[in-house]
């Protein structure tokens, strides 16, 4: 049963390695100069993975890899990625088992092509929250920028334009870059502003939205509202160091707990053991 199973396994792997492989050869597609040779079956692979992907899954992709400063149509990229790799783990498994006739590695071929599946996404959550954590970092300093050129009579495209320029490279500039591009390309300013939240998903950039529509609705001053939100970020800045702070000693029971006491304990209790030991 086993052994049939890592047959029909290996097969299915070899079948779908060699269709990827043949596919540019069957059908063509429009491809700008390639970067390297591998492109062209890449993105032939990329085509073969496209259609598996569902909706849901591709959504949550793209907000994941947009939340991470990444293109959010990179989404079928990515999957091409993950099923890339459960191949490869679960392909290499199957024939190892069939050649060493120990059907236990195909369980270890699938906790692989598990862990392959699994761990860009792990990656892509970390990218997210680096980048939140650089986000609400600098997002004071442009709320500043932006003010700055509000008041010298620049208009709010012009000056998120200036203020691209003056940031410091990061996720936060890769998407006031994207916000910029989609405006030039003829998308809406609301619409740009609301991709803009969407990919952030930060409270900071809700709130710099809201108060730049409601500017725009309502016909106020925008230059004294963002003043105020820079600085209630650099309030709210300050005060998640200080939590950070405060729980450093919480966070150091369990090394000193588990590493330093056991050894203090030991070198003083090492002598005093050896002393009665003489003694009886």
């Amino acid at each position: 049963m086993w052994w049939f199973l890592s047959l029909c396994s290996a097969g299915i792997a070899m079948l779908l390695i060699v269709a990827g492989v043949w596919w540019p050869w069957v059908r063509s597609y429009p491809v700008a100069k390639s970067v390297s040779w591998l492109q062209p079956w890449w993105l032939a692979w990329v085509q073969i993975c496209s259609p598996v992907l569902s909706w849901r899954y591709r959504w949550y992709l793209q907000r994941e890899l947009g939340a991470a400063a990444q293109q959010p149509q990179l989404a079928d990229s990515f999957f091409a990625k993950q099923c890339a790799g459960v191949m490869a783990c679960f392909g290499m498994a199957s024939v190892w088992a069939l050649v060493k006739q120990q059907p236990a590695y195909v369980v270890t071929g699938i906790v692989a092509a598990v862990l392959a599946f699994s761990l860009p996404l792990v990656r892509a959550r970390q990218q997210r929250h680096q980048s939140k954590k650089h986000m609400q970092r600098d997002f004071p300093f442009m709320l500043d920028l932006i003010c700055l050129s509000i008041e010298a009579g620049h208009g709010i495209q012009h000056a998120l334009f200036m203020c691209s320029a003056e940031l410091p490279d990061g996720a936060l500039k890769q998407q006031l870059l994207l916000t910029l591009e989609s405006m030039r390309a003829g998308l809406t300013r609301e619409q740009a502003f609301k991709d803009f939240t969407d990919r952030v998903d930060l409270p900071e950039a809700y709130a710099f939205v809201a108060a730049l529509q409601q500017t725009i609705e309502l016909g106020g001053r925008l230059a004294p509202a963002l003043r105020q939100q820079a600085q209630q970020r650099r309030q709210e800045r300050f005060l998640r160091a200080e939590k950070q702070a405060l729980e450093a000693p919480v966070k150091m029971l369990l090394p000193l707990v588990v590493c330093i006491f056991p050894c203090t304990f030991f070198v003083i209790a090492y002598p005093l053991f050896f002393q009665l030991w003489q003694q009886l």
